[in-house]
């Protein structure tokens, strides 16, 4: 439906979400999940082939609207792939969160 001219998908507005970068909680995260769940994970997601390279690239994100926390890992080509959900392990961290807008 077109309204004066616009397309409605433009006026979509941009979700806030919650992002820690912390490289020692997400070491403490890791070794809480495992490398056989991780290695699954990855599988799952079809990232076996292209693994991880660095821990500068990993970062746990909280979204406000579904209020789900998940592991993500930016590639150096800046690709952002989903890695698994992490909201019932104890080490997802709780300090350094940084809001940002997706």
């Amino acid at each position: 439906m077109k309204l004066f001219g616009l397309y409605p998908e433009i006026w979509t507005m941009s979700k806030t979400v919650f992002r820690n970068y912390h490289i020692t909680s997400i070491k403490a995260l890791l070794k809480e999940i495992g490398r056989e769940r991780y290695e699954c994970a990855l599988k799952d997601n079809g990232l076996f082939d292209n693994k991880p390279i660095s821990m500068d690239g990993f970062f746990v994100e909280y979204e406000t609207d579904t209020h789900d926390v998940n592991l993500y890992y930016t590639y150096p080509s800046r690709v952002v792939c989903f890695i698994m959900p992490v909201l019932g392990f104890w080490n997802v961290p709780i300090d350094h969160w940084v809001r940002e807008r997706k």
